[in-house]
């Protein structure tokens, strides 16, 4: 019986570390803009952040705080074939691994920044962020409608929220690390006394 035991921790992959990271934070309070500084919460960038910040040893604030800039510099990964974008109906959650990051895309333009990909001629800007935990279609994401962190059904999420995201665009980290790693104290939550 040890040996099975064995055989099976040695075929078992080792969790994705943006999976563990973003889990580790599962309950966090939600907050606009939040990166766990003094007692604030965490918003869903923040989270990618978070997660990025553990996996690559850079501090959160060697990478941009627009998810287009992200994108166009490759910072948090490459963008996945077939899915960067693509509708949210036609979206394949197979196609996902843990760890990839997916951003919900809508045609409300977003003043902040450029629109980072176009369907059907119609420009998109990124509204969410979040990080796709298993295969089964999950996703982790500091999420403004339940005002926490949560692991969540991504193709419900979609479906539950059809009005205000019509596409995604994933991008897959690989390891690299922005072109200017920072080092600082890391983000982390303050537990109430």
């Amino acid at each position: 019986m040890l040996w099975l035991v064995t055989a099976l921790a040695l075929t078992q992959a080792p969790p994705n570390p943006w999976v563990a990271n973003a889990r580790a934070l599962v309950g966090v309070r939600y907050e606009f803009g939040g990166r766990l500084r003094k007692r604030e919460g965490i918003d869903c960038l923040g989270l990618v952040l978070a997660s990025a910040e553990k996996a690559t040893g850079c501090g959160w604030r060697g990478y941009s705080v627009n998810p287009t800039e992200l994108v166009t510099t490759k910072a948090l990964g490459e963008p996945v074939e077939g899915l960067s974008p693509v509708s949210s109906e036609a979206l394949t959650h197979s196609k996902l691994k843990p760890g990839d990051v997916v951003m919900l895309l809508s045609t409300v333009a977003n003043p902040a920044e450029p629109a980072l990909a176009a369907l059907e001629g119609a420009p998109l800007w990124v509204w969410h962020v979040g990080i796709a935990s298993d295969a089964e279609g999950q996703w982790l994401v500091g999420d403004h409608h339940a005002g926490k962190v949560v692991e969540t059904n991504l193709a419900a999420y979609l479906r539950e929220h059809h009005d205000e995201y019509s596409a995604v665009y994933v991008v897959r980290p690989a390891g690299q690390k922005p072109k200017s790693c920072r080092k600082h104290a890391p983000m982390k939550v303050l537990r109430s006394p």
